[in-house]
């Protein structure tokens, strides 16, 4: 009998095996009904492990994400993301308790000033949390729809940089942060990468670098004669920070710690104030920094025809994210089609040929 009362004790316990596993223990009930109730109940949770998940809020969520993700190149904006999404659910709030309702308000305000695209990342940011905690074994409710939540997002063909509009822009970039923008054109490598190269990841006399790509893995860059030209010519600035970092900036006014005229590590926060002045001055429309990789992809393809040249130089880990530049190769095509339309024999049913065959009949 799995529920009984121990002699000289006040309440039923209960004792019995699951898949070779002993469960027993005070029932706390004082009735036999309420004592196999509470037994049930056990042989529930038994059966059904997860049931018996800890509880985690989202804090704590954020704070095992964390580890996971802080060595990723992608670390500074995971980490804006996570400290967004902490204050707007509340950080004593469990996951089990965040419902779709309670994310699709939170992600609505976050689209005040930004785009679509941005928000969907924060989506997706919040998905990995989720699926993190899930992973670890943490009661995490019931999964979020996050399909549901995804805003649409047109998709247009890559913004290609004009050669004249590239003129205008390296004119109007400031002095110390023009080879950066410069390298990234030339590179076609993410931003990360390129404001995270270090001293220490350059072979200047190999022509090569070791770079940190999505996802974290370390890959071997080859370097152009122009790329190891622009590295070369960056000063070997002192900072705070020691001296690690191949792209540092001029600060223009003391702030905080800061003090103008002193060197710092080339930040995208750092970064984003002079690029926006230049596309202003160079009066270029519609154009992200990340849309230098997709110039350069656009011109690898253009160049060589070849789509796995390009997936090789910007590290996909797809193909089916190189074929965005496909539209490359319509040009191509329509020449194709061009000559094979001025070298066609004329058709059997042209008016000449049927003239011809009824002549001969």
């Amino acid at each position: 009998m799995s529920v009984y009362k121990p002699k000289g004790k006040p309440h039923y316990h209960y004792d019995f095996q699951f898949k070779g596993r002993r469960y027993y223990g005070s029932t706390g009930c004082s009735t036999l009904r309420a004592a196999e109730t509470y037994e049930r109940r056990e042989r529930h949770a038994a059966a059904n492990p997860t049931n018996l998940r800890p509880p985690i809020t989202v804090n704590e969520a954020a704070s095992l994400y964390q580890d996971h993700v802080e060595l990723l190149p992608s670390w500074p904006t995971i980490r804006y993301m996570l400290t967004e999404l902490i204050a707007g659910l509340g950080p004593s709030k469990l996951l089990s308790e965040v419902t779709d309702r309670d994310l699709q308000i939170y992600f609505a305000n976050r689209r005040n000033g930004r785009s679509n695209a941005s928000v969907n990342r924060e989506i997706e940011n919040a998905r990995s949390l989720w699926r993190r905690a899930q992973r670890s074994k943490y009661d995490v409710g019931e999964m979020p729809d996050w399909a549901l939540l995804l805003l649409k997002v047109p998709k247009k063909p890559p913004r290609e940089l004009q050669q004249i509009e590239e003129d205008k822009l390296m004119l109007a970039l400031r002095n110390d942060v023009v080879d950066a923008v410069d390298f990234l054109l030339k590179s076609g490598w993410r931003r990360a990468e390129v404001l995270g190269l270090r001293w220490a990841d350059v072979n200047l006399p190999a022509k090569s670098a070791v770079t940190c790509i999505k996802g974290g893995d370390f890959v071997s860059r080859p370097l152009t004669t122009a790329l190891v030209e622009i590295i070369a010519r960056q000063p070997h600035a002192e900072t705070e920070e020691g001296k690690p970092f191949v792209f540092t900036y001029l600060c223009q006014k003391s702030r905080d710690k800061r003090r103008k005229g002193q060197r710092y590590p080339l930040t995208p926060t750092a970064l984003r104030r002079p690029w926006a002045a230049a596309l202003e001055g160079a009066k270029v429309d519609s154009f992200r920094l990340h849309d230098l990789r997709h110039t350069r992809g656009t011109r690898i393809v253009r160049a060589t025809g070849s789509l796995a040249a390009a997936k090789e130089a910007l590290k996909h880990k797809r193909i089916e994210t190189t074929l965005r530049y496909a539209h490359v190769l319509d040009e191509d095509v329509r020449n194709a089609l061009e000559a094979s339309e001025t070298g066609a024999p004329k058709s059997r049913h042209s008016p000449d040929q049927l003239n011809e065959d009824k002549r001969k009949a």
